[in-house]
């Protein structure tokens, strides 16, 4: 699953423009390089899509997430309420924050749970987090009813669905702000690169001066006359970063269509064996990066797991991943039960992750390319049914 399966003569000829241009930075050089402002291009067509007011390109999602995290308010020693099933960076971008993650429970859509977020609401709570994951939006509307009810910011980590969507609205732009990926591993990628969306000028206008050094972008003069407003850091992107999204955005369409007729294949092809697909919030909006059934137990999934490995197309079990699984990850153990800015930070042991563990271990996950041919289809159903049949 890379953007890069479909890359071609788009991407040379658009970075060979910049090239040619010799116009890599994205600001600066005004005289010379003639309005053309690729990075720019990309935020605007961005903000199109996702009917936000303002986009801003960043160098990853991760320095998406921090941007957003800092300019929105949160401070040393703040609360940020998200979930334990997410990519490490989710609670790496708090913690640059000098912020504590406090992590809930998920239900079994694999989103955080709205049930358990308003339990966590401390004094201390600076905003809530919800991950869109492995293709599929949370719960927004409880989220954002939440949000309001206690007047704290909802910021959309949306990294991994760029171009899904929650009852027609696109993900990422349902908070105060949210965030898109691009990395090598996305369907949509440039490289490295992120995107912030949000309809607030005034934080709009934070995260432009932050991002870039604290820099108040003018095009009335040349970037060595900016005036600064505070400082910030380097999370530019480039102007080839800049052209290649705009390449991504043209082929939205055909990436998303390719992967949302492979996932539907495959479930229609093993509707009759009896398995449970991961249940959604919107399964319209669903972007079709993973296949996942939710098995009766968590022997039934090791069942499953085996009889699909013997079968040529193995599965994962999300409980073991160790990429999107707090419980896996050793780095919790630098922050848990520490003083932390004044307050001492909860627990990360695995058993207070019980209640998603219960849900996790009977998950068992396919991942899917854009390009699939029928034999590879074929196959993966094959393997479904072998497991279905082995754990039912």
């Amino acid at each position: 699953m890379a953007g890069a399966e479909v890359f071609d003569n788009e991407e040379i000829q658009a970075v060979a423009d910049v090239i040619n241009r010799k116009m890599i930075h994205r600001y600066g050089s005004i005289d010379s390089r003639k309005d053309i402002y690729r990075v720019e291009e990309f935020e605007r067509e961005a903000a199109r899509l996702a009917g936000s007011k303002y986009a801003l390109g960043v160098s990853s999602g991760t320095a998406a997430l921090i941007t957003a995290l800092k300019c929105a308010g949160v401070k040393p020693g703040d609360e940020v309420i998200t979930t334990p099933f997410t990519f490490i960076a989710s609670i790496e971008a708090i913690v640059a924050c000098d912020a504590v993650p406090i992590l809930g429970d998920i239900d079994e859509t694999l989103s955080l749970d709205p049930n358990c977020v308003e339990k966590l609401i401390s004094p201390r709570t600076a905003a809530i987090l919800p991950v869109h994951m492995f293709g599929c939006a949370a719960d927004m509307d409880r989220f954002l009813e939440i949000g309001k009810k206690h007047q704290l910011p909802v910021i959309e980590d949306a990294c991994e669905v760029v171009g899904g969507t929650y009852k027609s609205r696109w993900l990422g732009s349902m908070g105060l702000c949210g965030t898109w990926s691009f990395d090598p591993n996305k369907s949509l990628t440039v490289g490295e690169g992120g995107i912030i969306l949000t309809n607030d000028e005034k934080l709009y206008k934070k995260m432009e001066y932050y991002h870039d050094h604290g820099h108040v972008h003018s095009k009335e003069h040349d970037r060595g006359a900016d005036v600064k407003c505070g400082f910030g850091v380097n999370y530019r992107l480039s102007e080839v970063q800049g052209a290649l999204g705009l390449v991504a955005f043209k082929k939205m369409p055909l990436i998303l269509g390719k992967m949302r007729a492979s996932k539907k294949k495959i479930l229609d092809a093993v509707a009759s064996t009896g398995l449970r697909a991961r249940p959604m919030n919107d399964p319209a909006g669903d972007t079709a990066t993973h296949v996942i059934f939710l098995l009766p137990t968590a022997a039934a999934a090791k069942k499953f797991q085996q009889a699909s490995k013997e079968a040529g197309c193995p599965c994962g079990i999300i409980s073991e991943n160790t990429w999107h699984y707090a419980k896996n990850w050793q780095a919790l153990e630098e922050i848990g039960e520490k003083e932390f800015f004044g307050t001492r930070t909860p627990s990360y042991m695995p058993e207070t992750m019980a209640k998603s563990e219960a849900i996790l271990s009977r998950a068992v996950m396919f991942g899917l390319n854009i390009e699939m041919s029928d034999a590879a289809l074929d196959k993966m159903v094959s393997a479904i049914k072998a497991g279905a049949k082995a754990a039912l």
